[in-house]
């Protein structure tokens, strides 16, 4: 309910403002306060989005897909030089799970993002897949900053977050995505030696 609470007057302001976008573009002072305006309401309709997603039922389409191509296509959407972090997809590319592509995605590209945002200059990221009894493990392994064991336990916390920009909702949409899919979103990580992100799905053969 807060969420559409807040979400309808934000629509007025996003209109309104792409109306003083379109009537300002040759005064180049107002225009960019005007940009403002429209980046600031992308911002809070994105944590509104976010907070729906959290909340909402989760609808599952799944079907058999690459764990390789999904990492690959989470890859894509992110910002093309990824700050100078190697993304390298070591996935065997006959990894088959059963999933909901679009789902997974989501969370591939959640994980792919902190594990980016972790890193302060160049480092690298590297997504790695195996089997192990009923479950494929797809991990993501990072160069970052690493976390504490406090940090830790609160990471995939709605709300939870580190960052000067962050709903904190994230991660853990990601987890209940997991969830969802009868799989788990597991981590392990120390201070400045990097974190690896878990995700636990079961076998397709075994769904």
């Amino acid at each position: 309910t807060v969420a559409h609470e807040i979400r309808n007057p934000l629509g007025g302001i996003r209109g309104f403002a792409a109306l003083l976008a379109r009537d300002l573009k040759q005064n180049e002072c107002l225009s960019r306060l005007v940009e403002k305006i429209l980046q600031g309401a992308k911002d809070l309709e994105r944590v509104v989005d976010e907070l729906l997603e959290f909340t909402r039922p989760i609808q599952l389409r799944l079907r058999s897909v690459g764990c390789a191509e999904l990492v690959d296509v989470a890859v894509t959407f992110l910002e093309p030089d990824n700050r100078g972090v190697e993304i390298r997809n070591c996935v065997d590319r006959t990894l088959l799970i059963l999933a909901d592509p679009e789902r997974m995605h989501q969370v591939f590209l959640n994980i792919l993002l902190n594990a980016v945002q972790s890193i302060q200059g160049s480092g690298q990221v590297i997504v790695t897949g195996e089997v192990r009894d009923d479950q494929v493990v797809i991990a993501f392994s990072d160069t970052g900053c690493g976390m504490t064991a406090e940090q830790m336990e609160q990471a995939f916390s709605p709300f939870y977050t580190t960052k000067e920009k962050g709903t904190g909702l994230g991660l853990a949409i990601a987890a209940k995505i997991v969830e969802s899919h009868g799989g788990q979103l597991d981590v392990t990580s120390q201070p400045g030696a990097g974190s690896t992100f878990y995700v636990l799905l079961p076998r397709a053969d075994k769904q």
